[in-house]
């Protein structure tokens, strides 16, 4: 008991049992309602992201690209030139599909011949219409 708890009783002093066993079986329980709360939570997150991914796969579009089809990819900032700002492009290519890595992941290829050092989802891509 805390020294500030002696005159006036606490809501945890008042609530706490007097005798030693019913203290126990309160923490057993309390115990056994944690484990309850842990599966309702981990329910309740799943639900959450069940609703969420069907949300995602709704408005998700599809982006059909085949081997050899040229593309544009998105210029993000370690790509960009320097001091080109916010006027800079948002594209660069064409670049050619070589591998196709798994459904949506693709190998590219500069016009030169030079292969782009990893492999770029459909979704940094656009199809190039030359």
């Amino acid at each position: 008991m805390a020294p500030a708890e002696v005159n006036v009783s606490s809501l945890r002093h008042s609530k706490m049992p007097q005798h030693a066993e019913l203290n126990e079986d309160m923490l057993l329980n309390a115990l056994d309602e944690l484990e309850e709360r842990r599966d309702q939570a981990l329910l309740r997150i799943q639900n959450y992201q069940h609703q969420i991914e069907s949300y995602y796969n709704r408005r998700v579009k599809a982006r059909p690209l085949e081997l050899g089809d040229q593309v544009m990819r998105k210029v993000f900032e370690n790509t960009k030139e320097l001091n080109a700002g916010k006027l800079g492009a948002r594209w660069e290519g064409p670049y050619k599909i070589v591998k196709v890595v798994k459904p949506g992941v693709y190998r590219l290829q500069t016009s030169s011949g030079e292969d782009v050092p990893r492999a770029w989802n459909s979704m940094h891509l656009r199809r190039y219409y030359s």
